[in-house]
């Protein structure tokens, strides 16, 4: 979806070129290798790196980096579970704060080496060269909170893609109290 939002704000009309939705996420970089007729592909990070290092390709951009803040990333669940288990909840974002600050503030070798138990079969140097790219364009949030901009920003994402048919109310659909908390408490 953020790729097709990237190229019809460049003015690629994503209905008539030859762009195709149907692939499975997870099944890019394999349809990309045996379907020579697929010029371009998404991949995350690290993959497309070790694409690189393989000599099997080319990272031409970042869609991160086109796109502009997208919560791609967000932490959902029913206001009853989080009124029932608001410590679980706060220790487990918690955790994650505390690795994107890890992330932020040791060099991208130490950050890959934490990482590597989580990426088996992938390089630390690549892991490294991933943490770099992800810190060129600012990928991890600086705030766990949701803005209403980034907000605003995946819905119209998805509405771009014909995916949603009517947007959500912000005020309804957001609870930010135990990210703010939490930022104030890891000084964020």
């Amino acid at each position: 979806m953020t790729l097709q939002y990237v190229l019809n704000q460049h003015g690629v009309n994503t209905d008539t070129e030859l762009f195709d939705t149907s692939v499975e996420f997870d099944a890019m970089v394999s349809t990309f290798d045996t379907d020579k007729s697929i010029s371009y592909t998404t991949m995350f990070e690290p993959t497309a790196s070790e694409y690189v290092k393989a000599g099997k390709g080319y990272i031409v951009a970042s869609v991160g980096s086109a796109s502009g803040s997208v919560p791609y990333t967000a932490f959902s669940a029913q206001k009853s579970w989080l009124e029932n288990n608001k410590t679980t909840a706060k220790a487990f974002l918690r955790a994650v704060l505390k690795g994107y600050k890890f992330m932020k503030e040791n060099t991208p070798e130490a950050a890959a080496k934490s990482l590597a138990k989580s990426f088996v079969g992938i390089s630390e140097e690549s892991l490294a060269d991933a943490v770099v790219s992800y810190l060129a364009i600012d990928a991890w949030a600086s705030t766990p909170a949701m803005s209403r901009e980034s907000f605003d920003k995946l819905q119209t994402i998805m509405e771009n893609a014909g995916t949603l048919s009517s947007r959500a109310d912000y005020s309804l659909a957001v609870d930010n109290t135990i990210a703010n908390e939490l930022a104030a408490e890891l000084d964020l």
